[in-house]
C-alpha cells in the first residue's frame, strides 16, 4: 500500500485514544467552574471536522453549541458567546492567523479556550487554558480523537451521555479496524482515483455527522492539495438547485452517514442512479468496528470516513496526477 505505515499508524492511534483521558479531565474541571455554552472556532478544515460534534449535540445535549468560522467572529462577534462560555479551537501549527486572532480576541474577552494543539508554546498553545494532547500534525482522525474526550466527556458530566466509558472502551477495537478498513478500500481507490483523477468536475454529498467531513475532503484535499473542481453539497440541500447539474457522464460522490441522516442519503442515492452513470457510494457502515452498538456509529461514522478518503482516496489520486499533496500555489506562501 503506497504511503502507509501499518505499525506506525497503529502506533499513533493507540497513543491518541490513549490521550482521550485528559480531554476527560478538562471536562470534569470545567463542568465543576461551570458553563453557559460551547463554541468550536477554527476555520478551513479544522472548522469543517467541528461540524461534526455539533452535529452530535443537536441530537444528544441541550447544551448551546456553536461553530464558528474564526475570523468571522472576530469581525462580527456573537450575543451568544460571553465570559462563561467554553471556546473549543484547534490548529495543527498553533500559529494559523486567523485562529490565533480569535483566541486572542476571546482571551481580552476573559473567555476560557480548550485548544486541540500540538506545541503549547505556539501562538495558540500560549493562548489556551486546556490543551487537547495531538500526537501528529498529519491525519484528521488524530483530530477528531483529540477533542473527543473533551466534548463527550461534558456530554457525560451534563447527564447527556452516560455510555461515556462503554464508548470510549469501544475505541481500543478502532486501530485493527482503521487499518482493515484501509486494507479493504485501497484496490478500490486505486481504481477510483484512475478513472476520475483528471475529471473536469466532480460533486461530493454528504449530511449529518458525516457533512463536515465530505466539505472537508472536497475543499482541503481535491481543491487545495490537488487542485481538482469540485462542488460539495449535503443530502438535503443537493435537491435545491445542486440537481441541476447533474449529467449522464458526472463524477458524483455520494458519502453515506451511519445515523438518523442516512434517509437522506438513501434519498440521494435514489435520484443519482437513475441520473448518472458514474455514481460512486463510500458506504461508512462497509467499514465500522465490528460489533459496536448502532448508537455509537455515527460517533465514529467521520473516523471511518477519513481513514478511507484521506487516507486511501487522496494518495492514489496523488499518485496519478503527479501534485505532490504538499503543493501549493497560495496557501501560506505569501502574506495575503
Amino acid at each position: 500500500m503506497i504511503k502507509f505505515d501499518e505499525v506506525e499508524y497503529r502506533g499513533n492511534l493507540t497513543k491518541q485514544i490513549a490521550a482521550i483521558n485528559k480531554g476527560y479531565e478538562y471536562a470534569k474541571e470545567i463542568t465543576a467552574d461551570g458553563y453557559s455554552n460551547i463554541f468550536f472556532v477554527a476555520v478551513g478544515g479544522t472548522m469543517a471536522m467541528m461540524l461534526h460534534f455539533a452535529a452530535i449535540a443537536k441530537q444528544k445535549t441541550k447544551i448551546p453549541v456553536y461553530v464558528e468560522q474564526a475570523a468571522e467572529l472576530v469581525v462580527a462577534g456573537n450575543t451568544q458567546l460571553n465570559k462563561d462560555s467554553l471556546v473549543i479551537m484547534g490548529s495543527k501549527s498553533g500559529d494559523t492567523k486567523e485562529t490565533v486572532a480569535a483566541a486572542k480576541w476571546c482571551k481580552e474577552r476573559g473567555i476560557r479556550i480548550a485548544s486541540m494543539v500540538i506545541d503549547k508554546e505556539s501562538p495558540l498553545g500560549q493562548l489556551t487554558d486546556y490543551q487537547l494532547p495531538l500526537v501528529v500534525f498529519k491525519g484528521v482522525e488524530y483530530e477528531y480523537l483529540s477533542m473527543f474526550g473533551l466534548f463527550y466527556g461534558l456530554l457525560n458530566c451534563n447527564g447527556d451521555f452516560p455510555e461515556y466509558d462503554q464508548f470510549v472502551e469501544a475505541l481500543a477495537k478502532l486501530p485493527d479496524t482503521l487499518v482493515d478498513a484501509q486494507k479493504k478500500f485501497d484496490e478500490p481507490a486505486d481504481a477510483i482515483a484512475k478513472k476520475y483523477f483528471n475529471a473536469d468536475y466532480m460533486m461530493w454529498i454528504g449530511s449529518g455527522e458525516l457533512w463536515g467531513e465530505v466539505y472537508l475532503f472536497s475543499m482541503c484535499i481535491l481543491e487545495e492539495m490537488q487542485w481538482i473542481r469540485t462542488t460539495s453539497i449535503t443530502s438535503p440541500e443537493f435537491f435545491h438547485g445542486t440537481l441541476e447539474l447533474v449529467e449522464k457522464d458526472m463524477p458524483v460522490f455520494l458519502v453515506k452517514s451511519a445515523g438518523v441522516y442516512r434517509t437522506l442519503d438513501e434519498r440521494a442515492e435514489k435520484f443519482l442512479k437513475e441520473h448518472t452513470d458514474n455514481l460512486i457510494v463510500i458506504d461508512v457502515m462497509d467499514y465500522m468496528i465490528p460489533g459496536l452498538k448502532p448508537e455509537f456509529a455515527p460517533l465514529v461514522a467521520p473516523i471511518i470516513s477519513t481513514a478511507v478518503l484521506n487516507g486511501r482516496l487522496s494518495k492514489h489520486i496523488e499518485s496519478y496526477t503527479g501534485h505532490d499533496l504538499d503543493m501549493r500555489r497560495y496557501y501560506r506562501q505569501f502574506e495575503y
